[in-house]
């Protein structure tokens, strides 16, 4: 069995309807997640070729994470208020980065927290034109993947000058977004949040963290 029928035969179970606004009568529809993995899974050999040093370049203490600082020193940082990979209106302000910057792709990429499994993890390459129906147009795969709040996720593109951190299951689900110093004006424009939700965010932060984000 490939990885991707492997995950098909695990995601597809109703247990994970529980974490899904996909009706139960139209939850499980493997042809249809068989659909999205072969159109958007990414393979292991490209994964590790191409995607794998620019993840290392991004990220650091991968296999700890929050409290973790997970970002370089050449990042600044936004944080938001987490749960899950993304929203509607999270994907869209960040896309509107990451589309200013030329971004022809970007991949999302589970934290397996430098553990060996049988299972493979999610990964996954999106067009970066890609809309968020699309996005969700997976059945299982993509309820996992969006609704699910307990994975982590690191998210980037080719260029290395952003990233994303997915910290879904950490105690405070935090999103935590670095980029480039020449980007502040770009990503301060679009990831934005009322003040009340900074607030509560701020009290969020691991200690590694309250020097490095930007408010």
């Amino acid at each position: 069995m490939n990885d991707f029928e492997t995950l098909i035969e695990k995601y597809s179970s109703n247990y994970y309807l529980l974490y899904s606004s996909i009706q139960e009568n139209e939850w499980g529809l493997k042809a249809v997640g068989r659909g999205y993995l072969e159109k958007y899974g990414l393979t292991e050999p490209e994964y590790e070729t191409f995607w794998k040093p620019l993840q290392d370049e991004i990220f650091i203490n991968q296999d700890r994470a929050l409290p973790e600082m997970v970002f370089g020193d050449s990042y600044r940082l936004i944080a938001l208020r987490g749960g899950v990979l993304f929203e509607k209106a999270d994907f869209e302000s960040l896309q509107a980065c990451f589309l200013e910057l030329g971004e022809r792709s970007f991949v999302v990429i589970e934290n397996t927290f430098g553990k060996s499994s049988d299972e493979p993890p999610l990964r996954m390459k999106y067009p970066a034109i890609v809309t968020w129906e699309e996005l969700m147009s997976g059945n299982f795969i993509s309820s996992v993947l969006f609704e699910m709040p307990h994975k982590e996720y690191f998210v980037f593109g080719q260029t290395a000058a952003w990233g994303k951190y997915s910290a879904n299951d950490f105690e405070k689900p935090l999103d935590i977004i670095g980029f480039k110093p020449e980007l502040s004006n770009l990503f301060m424009r679009n990831l934005t949040q009322p003040d009340e939700e900074w607030q509560e965010v701020r009290e969020w932060l691991p200690p590694d963290y309250k020097d490095r984000v930007n408010y």
